[in-house]
């Protein structure tokens, strides 16, 4: 029996389960989400042209929406098994690749997803994943829409309630003001329109339109 694997993982719950009758083969294949990417959908109609089992592996080399795969070959038949899990986005990267929780990124493929828009000429990809974590682990009654960065202006966070100027450098002292600041305009139910953190001597509140 040839066995072959990319990562080997032991347990996944599996969404999607399905067969796949190729030129040449027959393809069980589980996926633990629903179809939801359209490479997805483009890698299972590509399986139904195969017709070799090389042509399997070499597919899935091709898919950098894998996380991980295990592929069983049964031996002297047209018989395989595949078992995938995906990589799950948490934002999109300059409209041109997703990125998942492990900071790894692969193609947009521009699947409409209710995901966060990162953009800007962003090195470290942890700085957008410290801001999406600082406003889910804090509920402040606002979510991220997008986040943008620039040399001239640095990180800008829109929500739905606010803009948020944080300046060219993230800090803990950076994420307790902007804390301490949100939990007063919750407490005080006042929305302004941008809170500026950009300044040494405090917190600038705009409330115009």
């Amino acid at each position: 029996m040839q066995k072959f694997k990319k990562t080997f993982y032991t347990l996944t719950v599996f969404c999607f389960t399905g067969s796949v009758f190729s030129k040449g083969l027959d393809i069980d294949i589980s996926l633990d989400s629903e179809i939801y990417l359209k490479s997805q959908k483009i890698f299972i109609e590509k399986l139904g042209e195969l017709e070799t089992k090389n042509d399997i592996k070499d597919l899935l080399e091709e898919q950098d929406w894998i996380d991980e795969y295990f592929l069983n070959v049964k031996p002297f038949s047209n018989s395989a098994k595949l078992n995938i899990k995906t990589r799950t986005p948490i934002f999109i990267l300059n409209n041109e690749f997703f990125v998942d929780t492990n900071l790894k990124k692969f193609k947009f493929d521009k699947t409409f997803l209710n995901l966060i828009s990162v953009n800007g000429p962003i090195e470290d990809l942890k700085e957008p994943l410290n801001i999406i974590n600082f406003f889910k682990v804090n509920n402040f009654g606002n979510s991220i829409e997008k986040i943008t960065y620039s040399h001239i202006s640095g990180w800008q966070i829109q929500t739905n309630l606010h803009v948020i100027m944080i300046g060219n450098k993230i800090s803990i002292n950076k994420f307790n003001s902007l804390k301490d600041t949100l939990n007063y305009l919750y407490e005080n139910r006042k929305i302004p329109s941008m809170i500026d953190l950009r300044y040494k001597d405090g917190v600038a509140l705009d409330y115009g339109k």
